[in-house]
């Protein structure tokens, strides 16, 4: 399989193409492409539809056995990018196949703190009530606890806040 070949299944992430995406997953039952082919930052098609948003996409990879499991680069796995940007569609999506505690210890960061940082409320409130018990105890690799979390991003809106409120001074020279 060419490099151009490759880039095709990426492309039609990209692009939302789901028409085109259907017929390559076909071909990759023969062999004549790989689901599982690397982008740049360690990346599957699966991957990257999760963080771009495509439902449609994530869904045609599964039904054709992209898959779940994979982790890209930096530690983050589909649950965590498709929670990055918020997509709570796709969310429901792949814990349907796999469990939110499964997904969380493939993660440097668990989707949890992911949520928090990003200020996703609402899928903030559903991981918590998925894990009631174990939400104390969840932390990123960097020690870092979701109510630690909280208060960085608190603190951070707080000085933005701050800042724009203070007034400038103007110099004439």
């Amino acid at each position: 399989m060419s490099a151009k070949d490759s880039s095709e299944v990426f492309n039609c992430v990209s692009y939302n193409d789901v028409i085109s995406l259907r017929n390559i997953c076909m071909l990759a039952r023969k062999h004549q492409y790989n689901l599982e082919e690397l982008d740049k930052f360690g990346n599957t098609p699966l991957l990257k539809a999760c963080y771009l948003g495509r439902l449609e996409c994530v869904c045609i990879l599964l039904e054709f056995g992209a898959d779940i499991y994979t982790i890209n680069y930096f530690g983050q796995n589909a649950l965590t990018l498709a929670t990055y940007g918020g997509y709570f569609p796709i969310v429901l999506e792949l814990l349907q196949r796999r469990s939110y505690q499964d997904f969380n210890l493939s993660s440097l960061i668990p989707a949890i703190c992911v949520a928090t940082m990003r200020q996703h409320y609402a899928l903030e409130d559903y991981f918590m009530r998925l894990d009631q018990n174990s939400t104390q105890e969840i932390h990123t690799v960097h020690g870092l606890s979701v109510y630690d979390l909280r208060q960085m991003v608190k603190s951070k809106i707080k000085n933005k806040h701050a800042r724009a409120l203070k007034p400038t001074l103007f110099f004439n020279h």
